[in-house]
């Protein structure tokens, strides 16, 4: 794809080649995307700062309700932008004409620092570590673009969804066209993606919570379950605590990157049940909040609204691929 270096095409090509970790992108492209974000970051501080005077009132009001839902839906959109972020920031390294791999590297030593201060070393290592990491990596991104051999993105706007796929093509599918809001998805698609995601996040969950269990259950056992006793045994595991918090981490992070993926294969699949992908968004806002005034006054009618709605949603998804007269 071409590299377009104005905000606007900076931002659609963004989200378009977010599956894509073998291209370039230009330092005007990575920079505009980086104004973007601190932006929008702005405005959704803005947002929660109206929402916490609200939510605090506590008066269980649908106004209430309403603020507190497009607040938790304005910082939701964070946990969408891990993924083309990290494809972003990989092709301006190789656009610089340094190796992706040095983006791991940093963050290996970004994370070296705190391990080695809680093994008993200096704190400043936990500072100075990361501080360094951070420096290379901003010196990295701010170079200038080198010419190079480019591989073309293989993804084109508009590609319709394949019937029959199996799982392998259907996963490759999910990742490459991760942030493709053009084109359509078919029911196998849709659904091996959905499995893929089920598989890596419902074991990772059991361990992040059997890890907590089991610290909590620790402290519990050896001197009683009070706040200072959970803290004096977590600071007692030292670095063993400190990798686990890392692996927790990790894991959510992990989860991002499944989150535009999967927000994107759902509404190419709408698509391709030839129902407006419009309706998906008006389905989460609306679950959203109706869960958010459910949570407040505990209403039955609520939460079977709710569930209603996740039933049509499951039902549209399983719809069979609607070709138009000009497509058949």
């Amino acid at each position: 794809m071409k590299r377009e270096n104005d905000f606007g095409p900076a931002i659609k090509d963004f989200f378009f080649r977010a599956g894509d970790f073998k291209g370039v992108s230009s330092r005007p492209q990575f920079w505009w995307l980086f104004l973007a974000q601190v932006l929008y970051g702005f405005v959704a501080g803005v947002l929660l700062g109206i929402a916490n005077p609200v939510y605090s009132l506590n008066t269980h009001s649908f106004g209430n309700s309403l603020v507190t839902t497009l607040a938790t839906l304005a910082f939701s959109v964070f946990a969408y932008l891990g993924y083309p972020q990290l494809s972003l920031t990989l092709r301006r390294y190789r656009d610089a004409k340094v190796s992706p791999w040095w983006y791991l590297v940093l963050v290996v030593v970004g994370l070296v620092g705190p391990i080695l201060a809680v093994s008993g070393l200096s704190w400043w290592l936990a500072l100075l570590l990361p501080l360094l990491a951070g420096l290379v990596n901003l010196v990295i991104l701010v170079l200038p673009s080198r010419k190079q051999e480019v591989t073309p993105f293989p993804v084109q706007p508009g590609t319709r969804g394949t019937l029959g796929v199996s799982f392998g093509t259907g996963v490759k599918d999910f990742f490459l066209r991760g942030g493709d809001f053009t084109g359509t998805s078919s029911r196998s698609q849709y659904w091996w993606s959905i499995l893929f995601a089920v598989l890596v996040i419902f074991p990772t969950f059991i361990f992040m919570l059997f890890s907590i269990v089991a610290m909590i259950v620790g402290s519990a056992v050896m001197k009683g379950m009070t706040p200072e006793n959970i803290n004096s045994f977590v600071s007692s595991l030292g670095v063993g605590a400190m990798i686990i918090v890392l692996l927790i981490l990790a894991i959510f992070y992990a989860w991002s990157m499944l989150a535009l993926p999967a927000l994107t294969v759902g509404w190419r699949r709408f698509k391709d049940a030839g129902v407006s992908p419009w309706w998906l968004v008006a389905f989460t806002v609306v679950s959203g909040f109706l869960s958010t005034i459910d949570r407040d006054n505990g209403n039955m009618v609520l939460s079977l609204i709710s569930l209603l709605l996740l039933i049509v949603q499951i039902v549209i998804l399983a719809l069979p691929t609607k070709f138009h007269d000009d497509e058949a």
